[in-house]
């Protein structure tokens, strides 16, 4: 050791004139878990051009955690002669990290339950339109329908039945309406006939409102997916075709998933107008960010790929955890159940 700093002390908890007395004092007071690396940075400095944090424990037992950077110094052969390093304390640094993390964590906790509680309670309010609104719409049709007909044999004036019937139709207007909403809120599908029929719905909804053509193509093993996945990645692809729909003005969208046992990939492109991501993530919409959210729940990736008259990509990749092996049903075309992708 040819020199050691005064701030040694503060850091390691040892004075240099120790250091200079014992050199084995550079190992002997760090954290036994990390010997190994400090001896590897010893032995090896060249492998270590980033810095390198090392616990030091102090005499009374406090641990300082400690950015090293070291510079290795050679000879005109070539040769290692000598390590020049830097320690920087980085304790509160980390701890401050380490909060950091830990609130985000919690946070993505919160994201998770309500996004949990929002679809429990859109399929409780779905099922009460459906079933309760739904029905009692219908039973009131159906009654008014034959109320008429009945005033109709009786010799009711024409512009009374005429106006009977005018009520029975905004009734059924209202029952669609409500059917509609229902859908809309969570669709039957996706609880009753899978993600692969769910996804299929949708694009048909949307190239009914839009005009915009959906190709739906890939396999999915039939029972790989959590109910958690299947509603995020169906909220994924829906937000993604809305996009598509709204912004692009592409005359057709592609969307496909493929499902293995250990992931999940969805991809969803169009050729329309494109955007340029870096502007829009400083925008006021969150379709994007809620899609990226979505993702990270479920502890998978998505990005967003674009640019100014080149189309959009979007995809994501979802870990499945090793589901048990399954029928697949597999889909390649507009909206229709088919043969292999």
């Amino acid at each position: 050791m040819e020199y050691i700093s005064s701030a040694a002390l503060a850091i390691t908890g040892h004075t240099p004139q120790a250091f200079y007395e014992d050199p084995r004092l550079t190992l002997d007071a760090v954290h036994p878990d990390d010997r190994v690396k400090a001896i590897a940075m010893r032995r090896h400095p060249e492998k270590f051009s980033d810095p390198v944090v090392l616990r030091w424990v102090h005499p009374d037992g406090r641990i300082v955690c400690v950015e090293h950077r070291n510079n290795p110094v050679f000879d005109s052969a070539g040769a290692l002669v000598a390590i020049e390093g830097m320690g920087r304390d980085v304790t509160e640094a980390l701890a401050v990290q380490n909060r950091l993390r830990e609130s985000e964590s919690q946070l993505r906790r919160l994201a998770a339950s309500v996004n949990s509680a929002r679809e429990t309670e859109r399929a409780d309010v779905a099922r009460e339109l459906h079933d309760e609104l739904g029905q009692t719409l219908t039973g009131l049709k159906l009654e008014l329908s034959r109320t008429v007909r009945q005033l109709m044999a009786r010799g009711l004036e024409p512009e009374m039945i005429d106006r009977m019937q005018s009520m029975v139709g905004a009734i059924e207007v209202a029952t669609e309406t409500v059917r509609r909403l229902a859908s809309t809120l969570r669709p039957p599908a996706l609880d009753h006939l899978g993600l692969g029929a769910a996804i299929e719905l949708e694009a048909a909804a949307i190239a009914r409102r839009t005009g915009v053509r959906c190709r739906i193509a890939g396999s999915v093993k039939a029972t790989a997916l959590t109910p958690d996945q299947t509603t995020a990645i169906f909220r994924i692809v829906q937000e993604a075709l809305t996009n598509v729909a709204r912004h692009s003005r592409a005359a057709e969208a592609t969307v496909r998933v493929l499902a293995t046992d250990a992931s999940l990939f969805l991809q969803v492109e169009d050729a329309g107008l494109g955007f340029d991501p870096a502007a829009a993530a400083r925008g006021p919409g969150a379709g994007v960010a809620g899609m990226e959210e979505r993702a990270r729940l479920l502890g998978g990736t998505l990005v967003v790929e674009s640019a100014p008259d080149h189309g959009t990509t979007v995809r994501a990749e979802l870990p499945l955890g090793g589901a048990s092996a399954a029928p697949e049903e597999s889909w390649d075309r507009q909206g229709k159940k088919g043969g292999a992708p």
